[in-house]
Order: structure tokens, then sequence, then C-alpha cells
């Protein structure tokens, strides 16, 4: 199934800054297939065929460690 993760206040006004390109692979290195994302927003395409819980959990605790984000 194909999925978008909308990330939000990422890459605005020089804070938070997500390499696109850096988060593409980690996502990928996560099982992820076709993992794309739309410019810098953090827009994230990708598709799986885990169910959703799992899908929200994982990325949960992958954003959590990876980039911690406000604080």
């Amino acid at each position: 199934m194909r999925y978008v993760l909308l990330l939000r206040g990422i890459n605005v006004g020089g804070r938070n800054k997500i390499v696109m390109a850096e988060l593409r692979q980690a996502v990928a290195d996560l099982g992820y297939d076709k993992v794309e994302t739309y410019i810098n927003s953090g827009n994230l395409f990708f598709d799986s065929t885990k169910n959703r819980g799992d899908i929200v959990t994982e990325f949960q605790t992958f954003f959590t460690e990876r980039y911690p984000l406000g604080r």
C-alpha cells in the first residue's frame, strides 16, 4: 500500500533542519519501499505491507530517537 507522511515544522526558517536525502535513506533502511520526498517540506511517500498501527509506532520511535526536534 502507498502511504504519505506529512511532517510539520521542519526546514522552516533554518530551524529543525532535516536533509531529505538522509531522511529517504533512513526510511528505506527501516524497510520501506519506493521512498520519496516532495521538496524540503517533509512530505514523505513510501510503500509498505506493514499495518498502519505498526507504521505509526515505528515512525514515532524513529523520529523521537533520530530527530529529537523541539527539545
